[in-house]
């Protein structure tokens, strides 16, 4: 491991603390357009919808299809999910094992909407533009390199890869953020674009488990 002199190291703390503190600590909703690239066939699949998050709790993905039906759902925590498309009779369920997620977007919204920055900080270089960190989150080391505007994440965990780069001057929810997620195994590659973050807090039965209690958004 390089050596990380005292000064470089309490700079990289200051900036990835000052990177915690501000995101979400409340529920939110975004409208979003999301674009689901097909390995098999390079197929791209576009749709508008939303998505609603309660920080480290749940968050809800639903898009919509013509004449307004839903055309995906999916439901996360960290330890269930729930993956539904109507239109072809599909639902999926499980639970934190990788290997029920597998081919699914299902990291994007369980990592990056749910807990971006969690984990402990193992090593970090900072210079005046950029700082890179690594973290450790349970089975999970998170690589991660930003400039405080873009992001680019690699998470690696039990051979699985999982990478990410985010545009959109820090991580609070904002209009025009935009980012590309990629499945390092399966090559499923989901591009989002947000339109928009309503005013309201998401109806708190909205993040409860679909087939329980829960609303659509």
């Amino acid at each position: 491991m390089p050596a990380v002199g005292q000064t470089e190291w309490t700079l990289s703390r200051e900036r990835l603390g000052r990177m915690r503190s501000e995101l979400p600590q409340r529920p939110y909703v975004e409208r979003v357009q999301i674009g689901i690239v097909d390995p098999r066939t390079g197929k791209v699949y576009q749709a508008r919808g939303a998505v609603a998050v309660s920080p480290d709790r749940a968050a809800r993905l639903v898009l919509l299809g013509p004449g307004g039906t839903t055309a995906l759902d999916v439901w996360v925590t960290r330890d269930r999910f729930r993956l539904s498309i109507p239109s072809m009779g599909f639902e999926k369920r499980g639970g934190a094992s990788l290997s029920e997620t597998r081919g699914l977007p299902i990291g994007l919204l369980r990592w990056w909407f749910l807990a971006p920055l969690d984990g402990k900080l193992v090593l970090a270089r900072s210079s005046k533009e950029e700082s890179v960190f690594l973290l450790r989150d349970g089975p999970a080391t998170i690589t991660m390199r930003t400039d405080g505007e873009r992001f680019v994440a690699i998470r690696r965990e039990d051979g699985h890869l999982e990478g990410l780069e985010w545009s959109g001057r820090g991580l609070a929810p904002r209009a025009g953020a935009r980012g590309r997620y990629i499945d390092g195994e399966w090559g499923v590659r989901v591009d989002v674009v947000v339109e928009e973050v309503l005013p309201d807090e998401p109806d708190p039965e909205a993040l409860l488990d679909p087939d329980e209690k829960g609303t659509t958004l």
